[in-house]
């Protein structure tokens, strides 16, 4: 009976991890929004091209963070970022529209440009 009990646990945890819409990576991390306002700074590793942006991003309570990371290309000036954060750094980003950032973060991010 207990294993069929452990077995019936992790089962359920793998099934709601697989119809989880955000991966594994990002559980437990703080979603903060940023809107990219400049360039990068271009450098090269390993014979690639990357941009590293520093910038400001807010949580949908408005607390605000300091963000840093690196994409291999160019970020569309304007665009709207959620980022994943944890353990002090970023683990992941993706552009989202202007209607999906947090009414708190949006005024925020407005604020300051």
């Amino acid at each position: 009976m207990k294993k069929l009990l452990i077995v019936s646990m992790g089962f359920a945890i793998c099934l709601l991890s697989a119809c989880s819409l955000e991966s594994l990576q990002t559980i437990g991390s703080t979603k903060y929004y940023v809107e990219i306002d400049d360039d990068g700074e271009e450098y090269t590793e390993s014979n690639n091209t990357r941009y590293e942006y520093n910038l400001m991003g807010f949580d949908e309570d408005g607390e605000e963070k300091e963000l840093s990371f690196t994409a291999g290309h160019q970020l569309k000036q304007g665009a709207y970022l959620k980022v994943h954060y944890k353990k002090d750094e970023v683990i992941t980003y993706e552009e989202v529209d202007a209607d999906d950032v947090p009414k708190k973060a949006q005024e925020l991010l407005g604020e300051k440009n």
